[in-house]
């Protein structure tokens, strides 16, 4: 969890740009996010190696992280009130962000409630495009699609993350080794996440 999860966010990175050229907006879009958490969970190291508080800063990628993604599915969803929904829906979320910070759960505690809300409406989205895909059958095979594969990451690692975030204070409460138990199933699949980009981004054609 500490070592292997975080570094193979690299392997993404490397095919991503590697293949810049042939990457379509949504590629891009998914480059920038392993970018933004790169750079957090980085962050979050050398605040923790410092001995400073880095929840801060998970309150802060929540934030980005939604707007990131969400921005994916308003390439991904075509609508004009599908689009507009969406940025409602940013704007929205940055501001429940915001209020859970002041009102509800600090800066300096675990933010579950926004990372909870953010993932249902991420997993919505995706079964969302799912069923777009079924509605307009694409040309050739749905797995040579770049997009299949982004969005099949996103759905099984929000999936699997979003009991995680609803239940994960009161499992620490409970027993400290099942709470390091359920990370660890976390990282198992932030894992199968970065495989999955890894091949969307194999899957870019000109």
């Amino acid at each position: 969890m500490g070592a292997i999860v975080p570094l193979s966010i690299l392997l993404p990175l490397f095919y991503g740009f590697s293949r810049w050229e042939l990457l379509g907006k949504t590629a891009k879009i998914v480059l920038a996010y392993l970018l933004v958490s790169a750079a957090i969970n980085l962050a979050g190291d050398l605040f923790a190696f410092n001995k400073a508080a880095n929840l801060p800063l998970l309150h802060f990628y929540t934030a980005i992280e939604f707007v990131v993604l969400t921005t994916l599915y308003k390439y991904l969803l075509t609508g004009n009130r599908i689009r507009a929904a969406i940025v409602a829906l940013q704007m929205g979320f940055v501001l429940a962000c915001i209020a859970n910070a002041l009102f509800w759960q600090p800066l300096l505690s675990y933010n579950s409630y926004s990372l909870s809300l953010g993932a249902i409406i991420i997993m919505l989205l995706s079964m969302n495009y799912f069923a777009k895909l079924v509605v307009e059958v694409p040309q050739g095979k749905v797995s040579d699609l770049p997009e299949f594969w982004f969005n099949t990451a996103l759905l099984l690692y929000f999936s699997g993350s979003s009991m995680l975030y609803v239940f994960s204070n009161f499992i620490l409460q409970v027993s400290q080794t099942q709470f390091y138990i359920v990370w660890g199933i976390h990282a198992v699949f932030v894992l199968l996440m970065y495989i999955l980009f890894t091949i969307g981004f194999l899957k870019c054609k000109k």
